[in-house]
């Protein structure tokens, strides 16, 4: 019997016990779950929203997926800012996994352009001033509880510095430079109402030949965490027959 193993990326702001439950559904088709906290984020962080180099960033996801080195079949799940960072080190040949799902991966923001063309002067001038999180009340799901939940996890902040943030931007232009070099066969679903991520940002992607894109109607950013969750799992599981990972 063959071995799979997953590994799960969070998101920015928050942390991998978000995805346990994620984890426990990948567990139960006998895909055996990896999670990592990323630099400046989780209960070991220094300081949250703050990292030195983006090296830390590809250097944790590196640590990571060695944990599935001895595995037959090898996937990677990057969940919006998550989703950037599995790219970005699939692109630069940092890992190599034989499947890709994307949630809503943060290949554009909502942030105001002046302040992403000023962020490489702020970066240098003051590293650590503080830039507010894009999600709020309103924008991150459908679902009542979930939003209530985020805002009272200790685990989830509510900025990142400005080093984060010009780091974040660096990588984030690297990838949509570079999206047509991916040849990993990916399944790629994004929420039609997401103003967090906005779908649109994801149009090349979207276009690949080794990309399965799926829109999630009457979704905001978290498709995981709301009522669009029983679809999107059901995709994911179709998607997973059809490559005869399962």
């Amino acid at each position: 019997m063959k071995k799979i193993g997953i590994l799960l990326i969070h998101g920015l702001w928050e942390h991998k016990g978000r995805h346990d439950i994620n984890a426990s559904w990948f567990k139960n088709l006998n895909i055996e779950p990896f999670l990592v906290d990323l630099p400046g984020h989780g209960k070991n962080a220094d300081v949250f929203g703050h990292i030195e180099h983006w090296e830390e960033v590809e250097n944790s996801i590196v640590e990571a997926y060695k944990l599935m080195e001895s595995y037959d079949v090898k996937i990677v799940f990057g969940i919006s800012f998550g989703g950037q960072v599995a790219l970005h080190c699939v692109l630069k040949n940092i890992i190599d996994p034989d499947f890709l799902i994307l949630s809503a991966p943060s290949l554009g923001d909502n942030y105001p352009q002046f302040i992403k063309t000023l962020s490489k002067s702020i970066s240098k001038l003051f590293p650590k001033l503080r830039i507010p999180s894009s999600a709020n009340k309103k924008n991150l799901s459908t679902d009542v509880e979930v939003v209530k939940d985020y805002f009272n996890d200790p685990l989830v902040f509510r900025s990142i510095s400005a080093k984060f943030g010009n780091e974040t931007i660096e990588s984030q232009k690297f990838v949509n430079e570079n999206i047509s070099n991916l040849k990993t066969p990916t399944l790629y679903l994004h929420g039609d109402k997401d103003s967090i991520v906005p779908i649109s940002s994801g149009d090349e992607l979207s276009r690949l030949a080794n990309v399965k894109f799926i829109t999630v109607f009457n979704s905001k950013h978290e498709i995981l965490n709301q009522d669009t969750r029983p679809f999107v799992l059901s995709e994911i599981h179709q998607w997973l027959v059809k490559e005869k990972i399962i």
